[in-house]
């Protein structure tokens, strides 16, 4: 068998590392349907191996059910909590809590307390963050306490452009649907 010897200079050539440091309140931070959310690491800045952000879901806001269908998901809680359902399953997930969301897997959460729930999200590989710098707005510094109103014709442009990057909504027809913006609510239910 042959062997492959590879140096250490050769080897940081292959992989070219980017590394860097966000701090707290840095990254790209926009209103996506309500959410806060802070891109901290982009797909081009990892290989595409996977994206990360923060994500600040304030109360009555939630995600309905829907499926992940080109990449895993994952969630650490830093503040608040979040009812969740994942297949078919109840959870109530607090500070310090983790949940693995695979492709495919149906799940929808809801913040059903009276504070702000703060969390750390990626995706792997990377690419739905790009949905977000499509839908998602600027936030100003300032107005960050409290979500913008959305509008129908913004949630049903954002669920339009969720099926090019693979997002399924349980229950959703395009016409005529009720789906509400940060609701749990399929349109169904």
């Amino acid at each position: 068998m042959d062997q492959v010897s590879i140096s250490a200079s050769q080897f940081s050539a292959l992989t070219s590392p980017k590394i860097d440091m966000i701090a707290s309140g840095e990254g790209i931070t926009l209103w996506a349907l309500g959410l806060l959310v802070t891109l901290k690491a982009l797909g081009n800045e990892t290989g595409g191996s996977y994206a990360l952000f923060e994500e600040v879901m304030f109360p009555g806001q939630g995600l309905p059910s829907h499926v992940h269908t080109l990449e895993d998901e994952t969630w650490y809680m830093l503040e608040g909590e979040l009812v969740w359902i994942v297949g078919g399953r109840d959870f109530l997930a607090k500070k310090g809590s983790f949940i693995h969301l695979p492709r495919f897997l149906a799940h929808s959460c809801a913040n059903k307390s009276n504070k702000p729930a703060r969390m750390v999200l990626t995706y792997a590989p990377a690419g739905f963050e790009q949905w977000y710098l499509e839908v998602g707005k600027p936030a100003a510094t300032d107005q960050r306490d409290s979500p913008p109103d959305v509008t129908s014709e913004e949630l049903l442009a954002a669920l339009r452009r969720s099926k090019e990057y693979g997002i399924i909504f349980i229950g959703y027809e395009e016409e005529g649907s009720e789906m509400a913006p940060g609701s749990n609510q399929t349109p169904d239910q």
